[in-house]
């Protein structure tokens, strides 16, 4: 096999695993979501750290994916990554709103999530700029000579 057939077997391939990564995680974001729901409505009900923690991980990996493949050339899907951090935080403004009028707390596990969330997409957006930096700096000198 020569080297072009290999490499683009390997966009294809990274291209596909991103894409059911995002996929897996907009199930567990739905899935977690109701729980969350279930969390700040249901006093009795607790949702587990384990979920929140895995879910964080999860959302890590999927950005570390697209990440390594934006910084290494390799030409992915376009998925509106932006879409995780609208849902966490419309649903915390949602929940802050109605606990206030009906005296429910939003619990920790749902903060924290909304935190990181917003983290997670803040390094991504950092790691963008900085390789669209470095690939017009990159370009412009080739351009120059």
């Amino acid at each position: 096999m020569d080297d072009q057939k290999i490499a683009s077997r390997y966009r294809v391939e990274l291209s596909s695993v991103k894409d059911l990564l995002f996929h897996f995680l907009l199930l567990w974001t739905a899935i977690l979501l109701v729980l969350s729901w279930l969390d700040f409505l249901i006093p009795d009900f607790e949702l587990p750290d384990t979920l929140v923690t895995s879910y964080l991980v999860f959302l890590g990996v999927y950005i570390i994916h697209k990440e390594t493949s934006r910084w290494t050339g390799v030409k992915l899907n376009i998925r509106p990554g932006e879409l995780f951090v609208y849902v966490w935080w419309i649903s915390l403004l949602a929940m802050s709103l109605l606990g206030s009028f009906l005296r429910l707390e939003v619990s920790s596990p749902i903060r924290f999530l909304s935190y990181e969330v917003l983290g997670a997409f803040l390094l991504s957006e950092i790691s963008k700029n900085l390789n669209a930096y470095r690939r017009d700096r990159v370009g412009g000198k080739e351009q120059d000579k």
